[in-house]
């Protein structure tokens, strides 16, 4: 087989992997080495994940995979907390996660605040995963549907968890950002244990808190207020920056032979996290749905009532979550029939979101709403059977056995809305209703203000099933030429029948020069989620300043089915890949890969469509109420896109007689998206189509470097980030706009390790360590918020962060 280095090894080079390390992902072949892939995979190492900064997996996946995007979110809703990631410029819930090579669940949010290339996914939560519990991280970047099903558009993330015996790792760390605030504790543990003779039970644990930051101006119309001599308001009365978190997690990973035939496994985690975060302020004059003065009588001219009394200076709510994440796979795998491998395992799986708001009120009730409120829960369960087997068959036709694996899968996944506590929802005597003589609202807001609780009506469990099987042939057919192909058939309850291909191929030119390509279909499956989640949202008007209600209804609703709304189908796509490989005398290593991913039927939010006055009529006649927001959102399959790009990586090590060893490695990434036709204008607005196209940078960059000497070492990493551009709703080309191209910019890391002892490590280092800022957002001058930088910045606008770790190894 040919001997070319796959994308990524480079970077992993570095950080202590091997160029014949064992890959097990894309390919059910025994043995194949990172050398020997026919698609490009990007491979982590541990050693590359504890020379982080960063705690959190998502953004140290972003560090590491140029081609993976992840933003920090504020006044986001649920996003704050469960960020979605971007893998190749698509959605994260188009992107396959695995655990030891099985899928790994979803998350209980499905994303429905203002994220243009994730609005409506519902993707897995990469952060209840621990970094110090995983031995490699392997990123395969090609659509892989019919090998391993729904959602593998984009490509695929295995995390394979560690399995040592023996030894134990203690990591604590210490940091915060260069202004004084952000503090970050992380408290890590990794310990081996032998299970009877030959099995291994390895146990991780890690404890993390992580204090908020202020990036804002005080707002000017909360200024102004504290000019003209009122004292109770907020400094700041909006605060712009990281969230408030903590949170603790356990993975377990252990094997067990049982005889010659067989090797039981169990794995699994248990984690927990607590968040804050503060949406809008509440002005106290300009908020007329909290703030209005409203009779406590039916008698025009007896007592009023005004939330001045509550908060005189205006407020911000606390927004706060509960996320409890579990799960369990147990099998056996082993040998029978002389050469059958197999394969058989059963998992579930539960994610829940618990919501909370404090600091606010339901403006309904009057004098008798509470401060807090409990608005609701959301929760994902899963279960699953796998059974797989792997068979290779000496042809004699072929310079290889042919191999060949087949399985089958079952499936059910459970989507479930608790209504939250009855104040968080409900309709009280203050409450405001829709004029049409007046053509206004008058009154006062229903629900606790900032996130109104979900009502009986909208909570409930959502179900469906679904049954696969697969094929999946792999051979050199000559020494030169690697053929592979797969096939893969699925039912599900909701919405039907689906079938998937793929096609791949490595052929090795000369000696240390090969190419490679794939061509394959893709889809994925709507989630019980996405068909059933209801949400109420307070938006931001980017030209006014003010907020909007907007409704987020079911496809199903009778408002929604008012507007157009219909049931999700699949999203289908059609994958093609081609790359070169240059592994060149003296250890010089060049790779060059070009994807083409076109996905139909996306799943996506339409924009906020305003409720008029004759639409509430006809509404109305129809037995059906809007409420008192003023416009509606529902998921649909509404457009088709193309995306992209090429991926480069280069590498070289060098080995010195004196001891000294030098590392280089380079990865560029570059990604476009267009928008290839639209089923709905009103799911993709002006704003859309430039946000899914420029949203995220079209650049991505890295270059590190590794030395190490002795007891030294020292890690250097410059990233780069291209330019891209927030197109903002409402701006349209008659009015002033405020979208934004944001420039380009180099971020660099330093870290500095000394080895007290082998058992003994103290490391200092700096993430973005020349303290660099996104550009400012020109609105700060437009809207009344105290924004200054962009909140959507892919590298965010915190500033430099320090810490200082230390590792001990037993």
């Amino acid at each position: 087989m040919a001997q070319s280095l796959a994308p990524g090894a480079a970077a992993s080079q570095t950080a202590g992997a091997q160029l014949d390390e064992v890959v097990v992902t894309g390919s059910r072949r025994a043995g194949v080495t990172l050398t020997e892939t026919s698609a490009p995979i990007d491979v982590v190492s541990s050693e590359t994940l504890a020379k982080q900064g960063a705690s959190n997996m998502n953004d140290v996946l972003k560090t590491a995979v140029v081609s993976l995007n992840v933003q920090k979110f504020v006044a986001q809703d649920g996003a704050a907390f469960i960020r979605p990631f971007s893998l190749r410029g698509l959605p994260s819930d188009q992107t396959l996660v695995l655990v030891n090579g099985k899928r790994r669940h979803r998350s209980a949010l499905v994303q429905i605040t203002n994220q243009p290339l994730s609005a409506g996914a519902q993707g897995p939560d990469l952060s209840t995963i621990p970094a110090i519990a995983i031995e490699q991280i392997e990123v395969l970047r090609d659509g892989a549907a019919a090998q391993y099903g729904s959602d593998a558009i984009a490509g695929v993330i295995n995390f394979k968890l560690k399995r040592a015996s023996e030894g134990a790792t203690i990591i604590a760390r210490y940091g915060q950002f260069y202004e004084g605030d952000g503090e970050d504790y992380t408290v890590q543990a990794n310990a081996g244990f032998p299970l009877m003779a030959d099995g291994f039970i390895n146990i991780s644990g890690e404890y993390l808190s992580s204090r908020p930051t202020s990036r804002g101006a005080q707002r000017p119309d909360a200024q102004a207020l504290i000019n003209a001599g009122n004292a109770a308001v907020p400094v700041p009365a909006q605060r712009w920056g990281n969230i408030d978190n903590e949170a603790a997690r356990v993975f377990v990973n252990a094997e067990l032979p049982v005889g010659e035939a067989i090797t039981a496994y169990a794995f699994g985690n248990l984690g927990k996290s607590e968040g804050e975060s503060e949406f809008f302020y509440r002005h106290p004059v300009a908020r007329a749905d909290v703030f209005a003065s409203v009779p406590l009588t039916a008698t025009p001219g007896g007592a009023r009532f005004s939330f001045l009394s509550m908060f005189p200076g205006g407020f911000a709510p606390r927004f706060g979550t509960t996320i409890e994440d579990a799960s369990l796979t147990l099998g056996g795998k082993g040998e029978i029939f002389g050469a059958l491998r197999y394969d058989l395992s059963a998992g579930v799986a539960r994610s829940e979101l618990d919501y909370s708001i404090a600091n606010t009120v339901n403006p309904s009730l009057g004098p008798q709403s509470p401060t807090s409120f409990k608005p609701g829960t959301l929760e994902q369960r899963e279960s699953r059977l796998n059974a797989d087997f792997v068979y290779e068959w000496e042809t004699g036709a072929f310079a290889a056995p042919l191999n060949v694996a087949f399985g089958a899968e079952w499936r059910r996944e459970t989507f479930r809305i608790q209504a939250g506590d009855l104040a968080s929802y409900q309709v009280g005597p203050f409450a405001r209703v829709f004029d049409p003589d007046a053509g206004r609202f008058i009154g006062l807001g229903v629900g606790s203000s900032g996130f109104p609780g979900y009502t009986p009506q909208s909570a409930g469990s959502f179900s469906r099933t679904n049954w696969a099987a697969y094929v999946d042939l792999e051979t050199d057919v000559t020494e030169a030429l690697t053929l592979a192909v797969a096939a893969r058939f699925e039912d599900f309850s909701d919405f039907g029948q689906t079938f998937n291909w793929k096609v791949t191929g490595r052929y090795e030119l000369i000696d240390g020069v090969a190419v490679r390509g794939s061509i394959n279909t893709g889809f994925k499956a709507p989630t019980p989620g996405q068909s059933n989640i209801s949400d109420v949202a307070t938006n931001i008007d980017p030209l006014t300043g003010g907020l909007l209600l907007v409704a987020t209804r079911p496809p199903s609703d009778p408002i929604a089915r008012y507007y157009g709304g219909k049931p999700l189908a699949p999203e289908e796509a059609m994958n093609y890949a081609a790359g070169v490989v240059f592994d060149l005398s003296g250890g010089y290593v060049v790779t060059v890969d070009y994807f083409n991913i076109n996905v139909e039927d996306r799943i996506a939010l339409t924009s906020r469509i305003p409720i008029t006055a004759a639409d509430r009529a006809a509404l109305a006649a129809q037995g059906v109420s809007a409420g008192d927001v003023q416009s509606v959102r529902f998921l649909g399959n509404f457009f088709d896109t193309k995306t992209q790009g090429v991926d480069v990586v280069a590498s070289k090590t060098w080995s010195f007689d004196s001891g000294l060893r030098l590392a280089l490695s380079a990865a560029a990434n570059y990604t476009e998206t267009e928008i290839t036709a639209v089923r709905e204008p009103r799911a993709i607005d002006r704003e859309r189509r430039i946000e899914i196209s420029a949203f995220n940078p079209k650049w991505r960059g890295n270059v590190t470097a590794n030395l190490e000497q002795g007891p030294w070492s020292f890690m250097a990493r410059a990233n780069y980030y291209g330019e891209w551009t927030d197109a903002v709703p409402n701006a349209v080309p008659t009015a002033v706009s405020f979208d934004q191209t944001f420039s380009a910019e180099w971020l660099v890391d330093l870290e500095a390790s000394y080895d007290f002892t082998e058992k003994l490590r103290l490391s200092v280092g700096a993430d973005n360590v020349f303290d660099a800022y996104p550009d400012k957002d020109r609105r700060i001058s437009q809207i009344n918020n105290g924004i200054i930088y962009p909140q959507f910045s892919p590298f965010g606008f915190n500033g430099g962060f320090w810490y200082v770790r230390a590792t001990a190894k037993f």
